[in-house]
């Protein structure tokens, strides 16, 4: 695997992670606020805490549902699969709007795979794959 592919795989997967440890940040501040309120108290039948609670838990899954996409594409960039390199792109030019580390992670991410080296990794327009990597043979 070249090393530009290797680095946009990186980047993948710390975006990943960042955001899903940002979907159980934003899950614990919006059901530790919930439990503040009161589950059963007057006060939570407020329309201000219901949306509230309601946009808390969206984000949160909104935030997992990109951490498992980027897993997901980071796999497919290590495999070599076209459908990756296009989707990695797409996912790496929304990282440039997380200012300022999801802005590093996708000009990272974009630069490996807008390369000769993604080029060659993810195949050619005429469909020819590169050879996998074999071992010397052994003496």
């Amino acid at each position: 695997m070249p090393d530009n592919i290797k680095i946009t795989r990186i980047c993948l997967v710390v975006a990943a992670g960042l955001e899903i440890a940002t979907a159980a940040l934003l899950l614990f501040i919006f059901l530790s606020g919930a439990v503040l309120i009161g589950w059963g108290t007057e006060r939570s039948g407020l329309l201000g805490s219901a949306l509230l609670g309601a946009t808390g838990i969206l984000l949160a899954v909104g935030f997992a549902a990109f951490g498992v996409a980027d897993l997901l594409i980071a796999a497919g960039v290590a495999k070599g699969r076209p459908w990756a390199r296009i989707a990695g792109i797409g996912m790496a030019v929304l990282l440039l709007v997380a200012v300022p580390v999801g802005t590093v992670l996708g000009i990272f991410a974009l630069k490996g795979l807008l390369g000769a080296d993604a080029r060659a990794w993810f195949g050619s327009p005429n469909g020819i794959r590169p050879a996998s990597f074999s071992p010397p043979p052994a003496v």
